[in-house]
């Protein structure tokens, strides 16, 4: 079996604050052992349980957080960005059998996480067919156009329990709650043993995570900034909604994902 792993941040036990987030802080190098902790943990679960290969995507921000050197034998690290559409997800492709998220956040507009946001903080909201998007939407989608199933999330509690509204065979381990601009955490030790539990569930369970792809999707993304959505406005397809918010249709994932890279 073949998993592919997106990593994210600011779902990780613990990390509060933009600062832990930023390499330019002091917090930050504290926030990037945990995720390559909490990264460490799934892969030995998935080892343990027979995964035969694992390519872990560094999917925050810079792409190099992870420290490469503590990961497993047999896992392969994505770092930095392709530039393409697939984003969260690159390096994906058909070969695999099942995807795992983990350090993910609630969506932006959402109170589940102090650093609850999609994509960018430049962002109100996004929705995709009048659903409140997530990076773990969006990238499900991603890894649907290729056939793979999004098997387990960790994160914020919104966040698993928006994955499980979505999919309902998806097995979530929550980390943390947020509070306002605080969270109420588990502890490291206590993070990554659940973490190592919910992977063993999570590949008894593969193929009931496939969903199905709509006919049609239809994506509104609401800007902060008025300016950018009057940019926004002059690529091929996007219809301007009101002074904030732009649309785009399409019947593919691809067209989709690609809008998105180029507006917001």
């Amino acid at each position: 079996m073949k998993i592919f792993i997106s990593a994210d941040l600011e779902g990780c036990a613990g990390v509060t604050s933009w600062e832990e987030t930023d390499s330019k802080y002091k917090e930050y190098e504290k926030a990037a052992l945990e995720m390559t902790e909490e990264v460490i943990a799934l892969c030995e679960s998935l080892l343990e349980e027979g995964v035969d290969a694992i390519v872990v995507k560094d999917a925050h921000d810079s792409g190099k957080n992870i420290y490469y050197n503590m990961l497993p034998n047999k896992v392969k690290i994505f770092r930095s960005w392709s530039g393409g559409p697939d984003s969260m997800v690159d390096g994906l492709d058909s070969s695999f059998d099942g995807a795992i998220f983990i350090g993910y956040h609630a969506a932006a507009s959402q109170n589940g996480n102090p650093l609850s946001h999609t994509m960018t903080t430049d962002l109100s909201k996004i929705t995709i067919n009048d659903r409140l998007c997530s990076e773990y939407l969006l990238h499900t989608y991603a890894a649907a156009s290729y056939g793979v199933p999004v098997i387990m999330i960790s994160g914020d509690k919104m966040i698993c329990e928006s994955a499980k509204e979505f999919n309902p065979n998806i097995t979530t381990a929550p980390l943390k709650e947020g509070y306002g601009h605080g969270s109420l955490s588990l502890n490291s030790r206590d993070a990554r043993d659940l973490i190592k539990k919910q992977a063993k569930e999570a590949l008894k369970e593969v193929e009931k995570n496939k969903i199905e792809i709509p006919d049609e999707f239809s994506m509104k993304i609401q800007f902060k900034d008025h300016g950018k959505a009057y940019k926004a406005g002059f690529y091929p397809g996007v219809e301007v909604v009101d002074e904030c918010t732009v649309k785009f249709k399409s019947r593919t994932i691809k067209d989709m994902l690609i809008a998105r890279m180029f507006i917001a």
